[in-house]
């Protein structure tokens, strides 16, 4: 037999060299990936050569909380752990809070054989139940919403079938300012009514940061948001949610980033951004379109501006600029003073195809026609104007007419027109002493308008100075017609009568009265808070958006699926592209650990820097993307919120240009 013959074969020497090269790409591709996680790149983010440097000197990565991300995982967990135990009434899971910010609210999950209604029973204090029933169904999401807190709620879950069980839910997280720890108002004045009716709730939202919040005709706080900004106008929206401002920040100080629409657990279902940002209010049209209270950037003025978004592209499908309409008549009247018109509230009056606003500083109320965007009316002293707007006017009849002051809330149903009167002359904004308006008085008033004639009448008012406000407040309705007045800006007994600049800025010696009178005008509720409110609506918690249907009638609801968050964003692009040779010189840029932050894709900064300096931020990848976003400009104390999601996707360190002196701040953003 034959020896096996041993051979020798040479190995190509370059073929050693490419292979060493492979493990090491993908050694290096590994330790981007998996190990390190400050400076990992994903695998279909090409790196030019020459921007290698963008990864180098472990840069860290900036914080973003992002609250869609968040919330969509919160949701994503809590239906795959009901498909895995699919669980029945007797082992139905419970969950607290669900989203971490609405403490006195519960979710319960739950399936049935067949399909059921279901009815939730949460049992009140006072022989006022909540009682809602879900609609028919095998998978039961059963939100529960107006808890009590620091109190073991009794909550009952009845089928259609006959089965019954109770749970205990203990809520016992509760913190919240302006209220005693107790979780009640700090007074309720007076009370002319048994019960609270089946979960209806005096829904209150704040200018200056204290938290959106609801509590019952006792005053027992029933349901509140914790450790977000939500906060000035509170529209309440046709399919139970409500709208409220964001908490990114707008381009000027008394605006945000733009609105939200949240459900009572906090989820957002959409936020949208606006390029002028949002103040004061938005009113849903009858085609669910919003409509929003902003700023044209394009003008010298700001708080004059409106627009219309579409519900679901998030697009501006028609804007009207107040400040436009008027120059058309006069332009004197609104090019000498930034905040000339300041407009605080709107109404869409659907009968007459035009908008009712509210211009605090001109201390008047405008109709204005939807289509022709033409002046059809203003309600004010002719000496706020002039002359050439005298055909507009209308003309004040009866022997108790009197003109309305930096008021708020305005309406118009069937030819009357109610608002909350504050008082106050607000022309241009002029401050003065405390003192010489401590005697001032506020009213809730109703007006009879006659367009064709071109009178008001003042047919109602109820107030004095007991509910004078210097700003803020509002003037609604409850489903049962009932009046609700709220003096959210009350001066206390702690004023500085001598303060010579009394603004709502500068004085913080302020509380709240909301009262509510039937409909003979007698006081039902009056209670006390010891906080500022900006607006105050009386709701159903369960049925928001149904505020002109009585309790019980809409007892059919739909088990909870709130979606997924969606973010649009109407606001012009921001950056610019960088050429190649300008992305290198970031390269010499000095290292400064900026304090630089992020909120859902906003990257904002904390700097002490006087209005002297122009600030750019600058974006680039290692890809060699390379962008430039305005912050501040010179003669500005704000600095934007950049909108970094905009970008491609990839991950981009951050320089700060101040003067043109360029900055590293040693960190770096992920658009995904």
């Amino acid at each position: 037999m034959a020896k096996n013959k041993k051979t020798t074969t040479k190995v190509n020497p370059y073929i050693i060299a490419i292979a060493l090269i492979a493990v090491a790409i993908i050694v290096v591709i590994i330790y981007f990936i998996f190990i390190n996680d400050k400076t990992k790149i994903t695998a279909s983010e090409k790196v030019d050569p020459q921007f290698a440097w963008v990864l180098k000197d472990a840069p860290s990565t900036v914080d973003n909380y992002d609250i869609y991300e968040s919330q969509d995982k919160v949701w994503n967990e809590l239906l795959a752990r009901y498909k895995k135990e699919k669980p029945n009434l007797d082992k139905a899971i419970l969950v607290k809070d669900p989203y971490g910010i609405s403490p006195q609210t519960a979710i319960l999950m739950f399936g049935t054989k067949n399909n059921e209604k279901v009815t939730l029973t949460i049992k009140g204090k006072h022989d006022d139940d909540i009682v809602k029933t879900f609609e028919s169904s095998k998978d039961h999401f059963i939100p529960i919403w107006g808890l009590y807190g620091l109190y073991e709620n009794k909550v009952v879950i009845t089928t259609e079938s006959g089965d019954s069980k109770t749970f205990t839910i203990n809520v016992d997280e509760y913190n919240v300012e302006g209220f005693d720890q107790e979780g009640h108002v700090y007074d309720v004045v007076e009370t002319n009514e048994e019960k609270t009716i089946d979960g209806q709730f005096y829904f209150g939202t704040s200018s200056l940061g204290a938290p959106t919040i609801a509590f019952d005709n006792y005053g027992e706080v029933r349901w509140y948001l914790k450790d977000v900004g939500y906060s000035k106008g509170m529209t309440m929206l046709a399919n139970g949610n409500m709208l409220l401002s964001s908490y990114s920040l707008g381009p000027d100080v008394t605006s945000t980033g733009g609105v939200v629409e949240i459900d009572m657990f906090g989820r957002v279902v959409h936020e949208y951004n606006i390029e002028g940002g949002y103040h004061h209010d938005g009113y849903e049209m009858p085609n669910g379109n919003l409509v929003i209270l902003t700023s044209d950037m394009k003008s010298d003025s700001m708080a004059d501006y409106i627009v219309e978004i579409d519900r679901s592209s998030g697009n501006v499908v028609k804007d009207w600029s107040v400040r436009n309409i008027v120059d058309e008549i006069d332009p004197k009247i609104a090019s000498t003073y930034i905040t000339w018109g300041w407009i605080n509230s709107i109404y869409y009056d659907e009968a007459n195809n035009d908008f009712i606003l509210s211009l605090r500083n001109c201390n008047s109320i405008v109709s204005i026609d939807y289509d022709t965007k033409k002046i059809n009316w203003i309600l004010g002293d002719k000496k706020y104007w002039s002359s050439k707007f005298d055909e507009y006017f209308l003309k004040g009849v009866g022997a108790n007419f009197s003109y309305t002051h930096g008021q708020h809330s305005v309406r118009l149903v069937d030819g009357y027109l109610s608002v909350f009167d504050n008082g106050y002359d607000a022309y241009r904004e002029d401050a003065k002493k405390c003192s010489t308006i401590r005697n001032n008085e506020s009213y809730a008033k109703v007006y009879k308008i006659d367009a064709n004639n071109k009178t008001a009448e003042l047919v109602w008012k109820y107030g004095g100075n007991e509910i004078f406000s210097y700003a803020l407040s509002s003037f609604n309705y409850t489903a049962e017609g009932h009046k609700l007045i709220t003096s959210g800006w009350h001066f206390t007994e702690d004023v500085d009568y001598d303060d010579p600049e009394c603004t709502q800025f500068s004085n913080d010696k302020y509380d709240t009265y909301i009262i509510e009178l039937d409909e003979n005008d007698k006081v039902l509720h009056k209670l006390h808070l010891l906080e500022s409110k900006f607006e105050v609506v009386k709701a159903d918690i369960y049925n928001l958006g149904n505020m002109s249907v009585k309790p019980n009638k809409l007892n059919e609801l739909k088990n909870y699926n709130p979606g997924y968050a969606v973010s649009t964003d109407t606001r012009s692009n921001a950056f610019t592209k960088l050429s190649r040779e300008d992305a290198l010189s970031y390269q010499e840029a000095e290292d400064m650990l900026f304090p630089v932050y992020a909120n859902n894709g906003y990257l904002g900064m904390n700097v002490a820097l006087n209005d002297t300096h122009k600030i750019d931020v600058v974006f680039i990848s290692p890809s060699s993307e390379a962008y430039i976003a305005n912050a501040r400009e010179v003669g500005s104390m704000v600095d934007k919120q950049i909108y970094y999601y905009g970008l491609p996707k990839g991950k981009y360190r951050v320089f700060v240009v101040i003067n043109g002196y360029k900055y590293d701040t040693l960190q770096y953003v992920t658009v995904k």
